[in-house]
């Protein structure tokens, strides 16, 4: 079983402004998608899959050249979020998924792989941020 654990970092400026970055743009691309999803279904009966969304951000990062920024992963763990949503509606009765709000003030995204942490310096290394203090808490 795999488990996750929370921690307080303090980026500096630029990492807080990168990472509002990441903030909007993973919400950007998974409304997006919402609708495209929503839309190719509504109009054609066509259920499209998490490697088709996936191939919609290159189609995305060419219309919108700002989200070539953003970590990839990122970008693709909110398809991923997307595709479990659609799931979870389809198979468990959760309800139809929405669209994200700034006005919702529960702000995140994933980055599921290539990070690195100095348990001894008490920071952890996420690609594009570089190194943030990290406030360890717990083992």
């Amino acid at each position: 079983m795999k488990r996750g654990n929370r921690y307080r970092i303090y980026p500096n400026k630029e990492q807080k402004v990168l990472m509002e970055k990441h903030f909007g743009s993973t919400r950007f691309v998974y409304n997006k998608l919402l609708n495209i999803k929503s839309t190719l279904y509504r109009n054609c009966r066509i259920s499209i899959s998490e490697f088709d969304l996936n191939n919609h951000l290159l189609v995305l990062k060419e219309i919108y050249p700002w989200l070539k920024e953003i970590n990839a992963g990122a970008l693709q763990q909110a398809s991923r979020n997307l595709n479990k949503a659609f799931t979870n509606f389809f198979n468990f009765g959760f309800g139809y998924p929405q669209r994200k709000s700034k006005k919702d003030h529960h702000f995140s995204f994933q980055l599921p792989q290539h990070y690195d942490l100095n348990v001894e310096k008490s920071e952890i290394k996420l690609p594009k941020f570089g190194w943030i203090k990290v406030k360890m808490h717990r083992d």
